[in-house]
């Protein structure tokens, strides 16, 4: 019985989800900034802005969980590095 996984493709996933956490960040980033830059003083302007920072708020929320799984496979593909290492 053996691993039908590889660490290449464990690795692959951590840099997939090290760019989506950038992609992530660089959105978040951009709504506030858009958000930032509006010259409205009204009371609808003071709900949009209130309503994009939260949706810049949401949209960041996932980065906690992804930085969390990235040491985890990290881990796992050391262990695959040493299954594989192994000879019988």
């Amino acid at each position: 019985m053996g691993v039908k996984s590889s660490p290449e493709v464990i690795r692959g996933m951590e840099r997939d989800i090290r760019k989506t956490i950038s992609d992530i960040q660089t959105i978040s980033a951009g709504i506030r900034s858009g958000v930032r830059s509006t010259n409205w003083d009204d009371a609808k302007a003071q709900e949009f802005k209130s309503i994009m920072q939260q949706i810049a708020k949401l949209t960041e929320a996932p980065v906690n969980t992804l930085n969390a799984a990235l040491p985890k496979l990290e881990k796992l593909a050391l262990s695959l590095d040493r299954y594989n290492s192994v000879r019988f």
